[in-house]
């Protein structure tokens, strides 16, 4: 039974990279074309999806992970972190880069990056969740909660890093990152379990899902409400459709979760 679970966590492995490889790519190549409309409806739909996974995802598990060190006082930090986390992207994107770059007219290339790294802290955390399971019966039902919203993670960040500037090639290397964080997560904690299985673990978890879900809250709310930065002429309620679309899309993975 040990090693029918050892491999088939490198299997997920492999599943989780290709998911958020491949659904990364395919938003990339929306980007690649000249179709401007349907562009920015996957934007829409991309907002959607990550306003989904900050109220379904991310958040109930800060609250999970924290619940039991912090009792009545967890959602007091938890909005406190959140909002501190919201008010620095803001402040970061609407108010220091402005001043750097507004007079140079460059994109926001840090913005993509930052992105790129809580997307892929969550997936390493998630990999390591993963790795850690003390059975194949916890191990199935968790792989298939996690491998399940990993193309959108992936459409999500090959949306946002398509909207800036970057190389094609560049482009494809961030995906990459993003698709190797869950197997290295997996892999480095089926191997080296003793040193990351520790009662802290799940402390620190709620912490990063909590300034997570106030990072993706900025993304959902205030880029969706700038038009996406193109130009286009698509009705207004076909935008939002698309936004109500990735909400629905993340809370129909998180009905298969519980199932």
């Amino acid at each position: 039974m040990a090693w029918k679970l050892y491999t088939s966590q490198y299997v997920a492995a492999i599943i989780a990279f290709y998911c958020v490889y491949l659904f990364g790519l395919k938003a990339h190549a929306y980007h690649s074309g000249a179709h401007s409309q349907k562009l920015l409806l996957t934007e829409y739909l991309s907002h959607g999806i990550f306003l989904g996974i900050a109220l379904v995802h991310f958040l109930p598990e800060a609250y999970t992970g924290l619940r039991p060190f912090l009792g009545a006082q967890t959602w007091t930090l938890l909005a406190a972190l959140g909002l501190a986390s919201f008010l620095f992207m803001l402040i970061c994107e609407k108010g220091i880069s402005h001043l750097i770059y507004v007079k140079e007219k460059k994109s926001h290339h840090w913005f993509a990056y930052w992105i790129l790294i809580v997307l892929s802290l969550h997936a390493l955390i998630e990999g390591c969740a993963l790795g850690l399971s003390p059975n194949y019966g916890h191990f199935l039902t968790l792989a298939i909660a996690i491998l399940i919203h990993k193309g959108s993670e992936g459409f999500a960040l090959g949306t946002v890093v398509g909207r800036y500037n970057f190389k094609n090639t560049t482009q494809k290397y961030l995906i990459i990152v993003l698709a190797l964080a869950s197997p290295v997560g997996i892999i480095l904690a089926s191997n080296l379990g003793f040193v990351i299985q520790h009662q802290h673990f799940e402390l620190f978890e709620g912490y990063f899902n909590s300034i997570a879900a106030g990072t993706f809250l900025y993304i959902a709310i205030c880029h969706a409400t700038s038009g996406c930065d193109h130009a286009g002429h698509t009705a207004t309620y076909k935008r939002w459709l698309y936004y109500g679309g990735g909400v629905g899309l993340i809370l129909l993975v998180s009905l298969v979760r519980g199932v």
